[in-house]
């Protein structure tokens, strides 16, 4: 509907209350061809876009509905990649975020890299989110080390932050400096080990959807606690999120039953996710900015030897509402600026 009387113009919120209408409200008369005019037994005339109902009824594709997750393996992912100076205009940026939907990463070249640079790169795609790690975090080999990714050791393939309440929905790490012997970057897709574990084996599957995981995080300054399936779903069978952290992970009390199912899947997701067949490696390289979907894409790096040169990155979080709204702009009015208005 698009009467100035129904919805603000501006936010298109309504300027009526539904609880206002009459009870027994229905349709009298539809007329029209370009746009659908119909007349309600309260007396009430209205317009609307015969395109817009379709797809409300779902017989239409959304236009502006982010692009279909596709699940792939070390044989057949490709990394969504861009040049910083190709997301300057709607065509680069609207590829690029495609390619992150799809895939679950991207990455960007080229991109300023002092520090702090980071904080005007991420608020690109929204708004950052800060933890108590901060608004940006170091990542660097440091003597006293309050997380192992902060030490030169292999990091195996995880999620970031399971054991928060909502767990961050995309994470950037930005290479300011690496000249460092190892440590290359891996990157897995959660969504083709859950699909994998189902075909194979549907019992231990199950048992990682249904069985609760606490995750806690435990210094002497802060301690973050939740509790969650390592596979979560939503009520259409599609994958919600993956939590992995294989150093953080605390397994409630079960049917013994249903915990042998539970470890084994466990044992088999860990051991896929570490697997070179389902894993993309790449180097560091100062100026690239890496950005993926915490919720669907497991990361991890090989061991370095931090006396061999510097390795510094810096990283940040932001919610996965910040690209969607990206996107549907784009696919509205082709503006490549995500819009900054308070809620």
């Amino acid at each position: 509907m698009s009467e100035p009387d129904a919805l603000d113009p501006l936010n298109h919120q309504r300027l009526y209350e539904p609880n206002d209408l009459p009870d027994d409200l229905r349709v009298i008369e539809i007329g029209g061809e370009d746009s659908f005019t119909v007349q309600f037994s309260d007396g009430y005339s209205g317009h609307f876009d015969p395109l817009r109902l379709l797809v409300e009824c779902g017989w239409e594709d959304d236009p502006e509905r982010t692009p279909t997750p596709v699940a792939w393996t070390n044989a057949s992912g490709e990394i969504p990649s861009a040049h910083f100076d190709e997301i300057d205009g709607a065509d680069g940026m609207r590829t690029l975020l495609e390619g992150f939907f799809t895939r679950g990463f991207c990455i960007i070249r080229g991109t300023p890299h002092e520090a702090g640079d980071l904080d005007a790169l991420a608020q690109r795609f929204g708004y950052i989110r800060e933890t108590n790690w901060g608004r940006l975090f170091d990542v660097y080999s440091k003597p006293v080390a309050t997380d192992l990714a902060y030490t030169g050791l292999a990091l195996a393939a995880h999620t970031d932050n399971p054991y928060r309440f909502p767990v961050p929905g995309i994470q950037f790490l930005h290479c300011l400096e690496n000249s460092v012997a190892g440590g290359f970057s891996t990157v897995v897709d959660g969504l083709a080990l859950v699909e994998r574990i189902a075909e194979i084996a549907p019992d231990e599957a199950r048992a990682l959807e249904e069985l609760p995981v606490r995750f806690r995080y435990d210094t002497s300054s802060c301690i973050v606690e939740d509790a969650s399936p390592l596979v979560e779903r939503d009520n259409l069978g599609r994958l919600i999120g993956l939590r992995l952290s294989s150093r953080l992970d605390y397994v409630l009390p079960a049917a013994p039953e249903q915990l042998d199912l539970f470890y084994a899947g466990r044992r088999r997701l860990q051991r896929m996710a570490n697997d070179p067949q389902f894993q993309l490696s790449f180097p560091f390289e100062p100026g690239l900015l890496l950005m993926m979907d915490n919720r669907r894409t497991l990361h991890g790096r090989t061991a370095f030897d931090g006396t061999s040169g510097k390795r510094h990155l810096q990283g940040c979080y932001i919610d996965h509402d910040g690209p969607r709204s990206l996107w549907r702009t784009l696919m509205r009015d082709g503006v490549a600026s995500l819009g900054r208005e308070a809620a």
